[in-house]
């Protein structure tokens, strides 16, 4: 598919992120602006963006507060398509609302397949994000959907040697991406069991398999917010004899005292995709995977 112009959504995030799509697609770059008015409304306008009859690729993450970034992806698909914009593609690095991808408990809705009812109501075609939570929401986005995978990028700027490494999940749940590396690198993995009471939100590790004595544990998970699961991780490997612990993650969210809680239980590094806003710099490495989305939308 031959894209013809870029539009960077708010935030620097969504900007460094479009800057690298733009160049990846060898097309010119725009950027919104975006104001709030005094009773809260928002307000976007593209600035330079001459996009009538282009197909044309909209990058907006959605960062915190994350119903607010939802929602200006819906004014910039809404903005271009005024704007006379033929085919639109939403690149949404981080894309909010993904883990409520079902009912827990009864009277909850499926979030993420809400959000993505909307996008497609405002304007999108296609949508492409960087791991999703679970891969089987994409099906909730009437469109094109892509998901990216990240890991393998991350474990080259990591350096990831398998003579030394094993590949961990924190939990089941992760088990599906981790052992996707250790198989495309040839490695050793294995998980550890998490329990989470759905009330209170309390986590507790139950149980592990994996063999680490010895080696660097290398943690493979999509999301660290409190950095509470990936700690209690930690702090179980390195009791099992892992040598140090490294964290690969698809979005750093870095809630408030999430790097001081990492650093506390041992984990070295975190390599994060540029998904998001930078946080706990020194803690954090930041790996370019504008590329991947590239390679997406070229097949889109």
């Amino acid at each position: 598919m031959e894209w013809g112009f870029v539009i960077a959504g708010v935030g620097e995030a969504s900007r460094s992120f479009a800057e690298g799509v733009a160049k990846g697609l060898g097309v010119g770059l725009c950027s919104a602006r975006f104001k709030r008015f005094p009773d809260g409304e928002e307000y976007v306008r593209l600035e330079g963006c001459k996009v009538k009859g282009l197909d044309v690729v909209v990058v907006q993450t959605m960062e915190s507060p994350q119903s607010s970034s939802l929602f200006t992806a819906m004014l910039l698909a809404d903005a271009a398509r005024e704007a006379g914009a033929d085919r639109l593609a939403l690149v949404a690095p981080y894309m909010a609302y993904a883990r409520q991808d079902r009912v827990f408990l009864e009277g909850e809705p499926v979030s993420v397949r809400a959000a993505m009812k909307a996008l497609y109501a405002t304007g999108y075609d296609v949508l492409v994000t960087v791991e999703i939570h679970k891969e089987h929401s994409l099906r909730f986005f009437p469109g094109r959907s892509y998901s990216v995978y990240p890991f393998e990028k991350l474990a080259g700027a990591a350096g990831v040697d398998c003579g030394g490494d094993v590949i961990v999940a924190p939990d089941r749940g992760a088990l599906g991406r981790a052992e996707r590396l250790a198989k495309a690198l040839g490695c050793r993995y294995g998980y550890l069991v998490k329990e989470r009471d759905r009330v209170t939100g309390e986590i507790r590790l139950a149980d592990a398999s994996i063999e680490a004595e010895g080696a660097r544990a290398v943690i493979v998970d999509d999301i660290i917010s409190t950095g509470g699961t990936i700690a209690l991780a930690a702090q179980a490997l390195q009791a099992s004899g892992a040598s140090s612990v490294l964290v690969l993650v698809a979005h750093y969210l870095g809630l408030p005292g999430a790097g001081e809680r990492l650093s506390k239980a041992g984990v070295s590094k975190v390599y994060a995709a540029n998904t998001l806003p930078v946080s706990d710099a020194g803690l954090v490495e930041y790996v370019d995977v504008s590329d991947l989305a590239v390679s997406v939308l070229r097949e889109a």
